[in-house]
């Protein structure tokens, strides 16, 4: 795909690319953020290895993704400001930030810059509509009219297969943090269902191990694509910015939900 100098290339594995020829020092123009958006649900994951990016960039881009959003900072480089400091567990908050069921928010769409990374800094995506695509089809038709309801805030019914609004592409509706159960199922079984779609998420096959560097930027769809911090991000040496957004004009349930 290339607008202009865009470039974005399919990784090797079942889901994922890499983006090049993108500028993020500027909001980038409306043709390469609809192409984006485009691409980020095709492949569930796009890669930026040397964006040159800058804050003002990256927020025109995630303009395009909805006006829901939050923003977290992590900063273990030295003393962080009162806005870093916010979440003494940051794999957790982005956890909550970036998953749509524990989001009060219902996340689409999540970016993190690495502004600074330490050596050895990892990160683990997998693939929530590779997971549903490796079930027999015995068990999709079982699992498809299912609905799930999260133990949180936002704990209204939700399908536990789920299509995706623009490539009509079936994937799981729950990730490896989900807490919840299934409805109008004994509790055994519903224990035994998210076990079951959870475990899914852990196949070598339905992941993508990425090692950070200085300036990278990583944009995923959060309704395909689940994020896990290999280690997590209280070490030594991160200076992170992590954005998630909703459209919530196109989200029914979203719609009713505002940040807080």
């Amino acid at each position: 795909m290339h607008t202009n100098s865009l470039s974005v290339r399919p990784l090797g594995g079942v889901f994922g690319a890499d983006v090049t020829g993108v500028d993020l020092s500027v909001p980038p123009p409306a043709a390469v953020s609809a192409a984006l958006s485009a691409a980020v649900s095709r492949y569930g994951l796009l890669i930026f290895r040397s964006p040159r990016a800058s804050a003002q960039g990256i927020a025109g881009l995630m303009c395009a993704f909805g006006a829901l959003q939050q923003t977290l900072y992590v900063n273990t480089l030295r003393n962080p400001s009162a806005d870093e400091a916010a979440c003494a567990r940051p794999e957790e908050c982005i956890a909550m930030m970036t998953d749509p069921l524990a989001s009060i928010a219902h996340s689409h769409v999540a970016l993190l810059h690495a502004e600074e990374a330490p050596f050895g800094g990892e990160s683990i995506w997998c693939s929530l509509a590779d997971a549903y695509d490796g079930i027999s089809v015995p068990m999709r038709a079982y699992l498809d009219p299912l609905e799930v309801v999260p133990f949180s805030r936002a704990g209204f019914p939700r399908p536990l297969v789920a299509s995706h609004p623009l490539t009509k592409r079936k994937h799981l509706g729950i990730g490896a943090s989900f807490k919840g159960h299934i409805l109008n199922v004994p509790a055994e079984e519903s224990d035994l269902v998210v076990d079951l779609a959870q475990n899914l998420l852990t196949v070598p096959e339905n992941q993508i191990r990425i090692p950070w560097a200085r300036g990278m930027v990583v944009l995923w769809d959060c309704r395909l694509t689940q994020h896990y911090p290999v280690g997590g991000y209280g070490a030594p040496g991160w200076r992170l910015r992590c954005i998630s957004a909703c459209d919530a004009a196109a989200d029914p349930f979203a719609a009713t939900l505002r940040m807080e």
